[in-house]
């Protein structure tokens, strides 16, 4: 910890921890720790007047951001730069929603495009009937699109998906029961192609739907794969031109907005899926523009600064509401 950020941090731990009774105690407490950001679908309001804050808290988060040099390390980013420095790669996740390096949103863009084009294709019947999608992943090849799909799916949807993770074979099972193979569509999410856990399931996946009495032939229809391993693709029997791949600089909790998200935009349909990257897309422009003391990301991860080392809060829920 250099000097400057020293003084700060000591500065902010210096503050007066005030009881959370006399914080909710004072006029206008609502009004003034909280923020609103206008999305495509409607406003986002942060409210952070639930804390042991108060506005020279805020102002000593803001000093603290300043002296770590916080705004060039945004920029690094945002420029594609190494910033991941476990594995020596950049973090290029906005990208997949508009926002960087030149050349990674043209990818970026180029790739939403093809699976845009399968998408409309299958909705339109031109590969058959699809009434069913089986995804095939597991950790960030699976996650980021079970969430999604759950929570924009309680109207209805499209195609029906079935987000498979578990090796234990009741969860494929479960939905073999539900699907009916010649009305089936298996996406195996997988950017090695060698996951044991995908792969042991998608070769499951395949007997399942051969013994239908499907032949060889039918795998380049009803299979596609969200990877970057070609030869194991081709080898597996799905079609190249239905390989969807994504980057290094993806990351796999990030990764629901690149490829990994075909699933999803089968699921609820091209249209609804850029709506779902132009909410974020907003949100990576808040927090690329938007002043410290109003920055909804910068102000939670300073949060969590705070309640972490002052507080000594070891760990953090997130609790929705509607579970």
């Amino acid at each position: 910890m250099n000097d400057a950020v020293q003084v700060a941090w000591d500065a902010l731990k210096g503050l007066p921890k005030p009881s959370l009774a006399d914080l909710f105690s004072a006029p206008g407490r609502t009004e003034a720790m909280a923020t609103v950001l206008d999305l495509p679908g409607g406003p986002v309001r942060f409210d952070w007047a639930k804390t042991h804050l108060d506005a020279a808290h805020i102002a000593g988060f803001c000093a603290l951001a300043e002296a770590t040099g916080f705004a060039a390390r945004r920029a690094a980013l945002f420029d594609g730069e190494v910033v991941n420095f476990t594995e020596g790669r950049s973090a290029e996740h906005t990208a997949q929603r508009g926002v960087g390096r030149d050349t990674s949103v043209e990818e970026a863009s180029a790739l939403h495009a093809r699976t845009r084009s399968l998408v409309e294709a299958i909705h339109a019947g031109v590969l058959g009937e699809v009434k069913h999608l089986i995804h095939i992943g597991i950790g960030g090849s699976a996650l980021g699109p079970a969430l999604a799909i759950d929570a924009l799916t309680r109207d209805g949807s499209i195609v029906e998906v079935h987000v498979v993770s578990n090796i234990d074979g009741c969860a494929l099972e479960a939905a073999f029961r539900a699907c009916d193979p010649a009305a089936t569509m298996i996406a195996m999410a997988s950017k090695t192609f060698t996951t044991i856990e995908t792969l042991t399931n998608a070769r499951s996946a395949r007997a399942w739907f051969l013994a239908s009495g499907a032949g060889e032939i039918d795998i380049a229809r009803h299979f596609v794969a969200v990877s970057t391993n070609t030869a194991a693709v081709r080898a597996f029997g799905i079609d190249p031109d239905n390989m969807f791949p994504f980057w290094d600089w993806v990351g796999g909790r990030y990764s629901l907005w690149s490829s990994i998200g075909l699933s999803i935009m089968i699921c609820v349909g091209a249209a609804h899926f850029d709506e779902l990257l132009a909410g974020a897309h907003a949100m990576d422009i808040h927090f690329r523009t938007a002043p410290p003391e109003q920055n909804m990301p910068v102000i939670l991860g300073l949060i969590g600064v705070w309640y972490r080392n002052v507080f000594q809060a070891a760990c953090t829920a997130v609790l929705p509401y509607s579970e």
